[in-house]
């Protein structure tokens, strides 16, 4: 246990399933990928829906910079459509904004961003 409690401080992580790794491993133990030559300082997070739905009913189509890898471009159009329609669009936005993030499953935000 006390080795795990070492790994886990030294923060090395599976990219992959974001498990703890030992530094010098070849392939992740819990879920069997090859993690010889990816990064292995940078922990995977999950992300929480509860969070991203909150995002979106608080802050509109700005809730998409929380899952930015998968979702850039719905924020880039929303930009867009809200700056070219003086505001307008952001009503639409907003709405889109909340459905989408809630019509989502809770696996999208735990495996992210190997979803």
């Amino acid at each position: 246990m006390e080795e795990k409690a070492e790994v886990v401080s030294q923060g090395y992580y599976c990219m992959h399933c974001g498990k703890p790794l030992a530094k010098e491993a070849v392939v992740c133990p819990n879920c069997g990928i090859a993690v010889r030559g990816q990064s292995l300082d940078k922990k995977v997070v999950p992300k929480d829906k509860t969070i991203a739905v909150l995002l979106a009913i608080f802050l509109g189509f700005w809730t998409w910079i929380y899952t930015y890898e998968t979702d850039s471009w719905k924020f880039w159009l929303n930009l867009a459509l809200t700056v070219v329609t003086m505001g307008t669009w952001s009503f639409v936005a907003w709405i889109w904004s909340i459905v989408d993030v809630a019509a989502k499953p809770d696996s999208f935000y735990v495996n992210y961003p190997n979803c």
